[in-house]
């Protein structure tokens, strides 16, 4: 055999034998357990997955790490899965350690995670939220919950355990922007008789209609849509009414669209539902068109009071440049930009001078020979008349002697 062929058929047979041991070894979908959890990987290199290692502030991990894909959300949340798409949940993993189970969403943006965190955590006066572990915290009964950047951690089991390792885990996530941790659309709800704690952040349809009544039907979140809710304390709550949540407080949403023409489309398919219910429930919803904002208060009892809380909220129109457009920049590359733009303006001057010099050039050399050629072909021999040059036959015949040259 010849010895250049013998590396490469050795090669050929180790790939056929391992293709072989790996198909034998991997299981069957027949012979999945009954009742076993499919766990859709994620990519190992996520920061998602090194959150919860085998061990966790003094703790060691009881199960194996689950990493769950959006589309298996309801294996960690059951039904409320469709909310937490809704606030761009990317992935989840989960692990338990001793009695404690520690939940971990990953969200796209901070502002997704941040209305995640207030619409799970229900906050109200009895269950404040605390600033001091990540981006904000609650405790809440039998369970932690906290954010952080585009994380929001669930903690839940043990209670002795749980800040331990909230501030543990806290400490993994990397930092978050502090100049996104809340939506400047909250600011544009009236401040006047709101109930505390009671705002959240919506950036879907569906979690908003568990807050507002009728919001699934009244709105459609097209393109980049969000919205906010509170409640606010009617008159005819009582004087306590403002500081405790009640079942009966009116709600105020304000859905903010990006485009007049998403606005405009809104309202149009707000108002032909509202005047599709039963004039009772017509006369407990105020729903009004601010700039880009659909304003709407549900659960209303006195209308005035309502129609005055609406006509409060103003549409920032309101221009922020991002900096002074007359002040120098302080970009340490702006001489060398400055360069390189002179020098590529020079050079694109310089190859249109010689793109015209060449063209010129060929177009007058065929003009010129053109021309010379015509000339030539312009000649007459008078007729096919002949001219004998003889002067010099004749000197010799005639004996004259030669011409004199001057």
């Amino acid at each position: 055999m010849n010895l250049k062929k013998q590396p490469a058929l050795i090669a050929v047979i180790l790939i056929t034998a391992f293709s072989l041991t790996a198909g034998a070894q991997q299981p069957k979908t027949g012979d999945k357990p009954a009742g076993a959890t499919e766990v859709v990987p994620l990519a190992r290199s996520s920061h998602l997955v090194s959150l919860l290692p085998d061990s966790l502030a003094g703790l060691r991990a009881t199960t194996e790490l689950k990493q769950v894909a959006k589309d298996n959300l309801p294996e960690l949340v059951g039904d409320k899965a469709p909310f937490y798409r809704e606030y761009l949940v990317t992935s989840a993993v989960s692990r338990e350690y001793g009695r404690t189970r520690i939940d971990v969403f990953e969200t796209q943006n901070q502002l997704a995670a941040f209305g995640l965190f207030t619409f799970s955590s229900g906050a109200d006066q009895k269950n404040p939220i605390v600033e001091d572990i990540g981006s904000g915290s609650l405790q809440l009964e039998g369970e932690l919950v906290f954010f952080k950047g585009r994380f929001v951690v669930r903690i839940s089991g043990g209670r002795r355990d749980n800040e331990a390792l909230a501030r543990a885990l806290a400490t993994e996530i990397a930092p978050a922007n502090s100049a996104i941790k809340r939506t400047a659309l909250l600011d544009s709800l009236p401040q006047a008789s709101m109930t505390p704690g009671s705002r959240r952040y919506f950036l879907g349809a569906e979690s908003l209609n568990t807050y507002v009544p009728h919001a699934r039907e009244f709105f459609d979140f097209a393109g980049d849509t969000e919205a906010v809710a509170a409640e606010y304390a009617q008159p005819d709550q009582g004087p306590a009414a403002s500081s405790t949540k009640s079942s009966g407080a009116m709600k105020l949403a304000i859905v903010e669209y990006h485009t007049p023409q998403f606005a405009t489309d809104a309202m149009t398919r707000a108002s032909e539902y509202l005047s599709s219910l039963p004039e009772a429930e017509q006369q407990q919803i105020v729903i009004k068109r601010v700039g880009n904002y659909i304003v709407e208060a549900a659960s209303v009892r006195d209308r005035s009071f309502a129609e005055s809380l609406v006509n409060s909220v103003q549409y920032p129109y309101t221009v922020k440049w991002l900096r002074n457009p007359l002040w120098p920049t302080n970009d340490p590359f702006r001489a060398q930009k400055a360069a390189e733009m002179l020098v590529s303006t020079f050079g694109l001057l310089g190859l249109i001078l010689m793109t015209v010099l060449g063209v010129g050039t060929v177009f007058g050399t065929t003009i010129f020979l053109k021309r010379r050629k015509r000339q030539q072909e312009v000649f007459s021999d008078a007729g096919g008349m002949l001219r004998l040059d003889i002067d010099q036959f004749e000197t010799a015949m005639l004996g004259l002697p030669p011409a004199r040259e001057e």
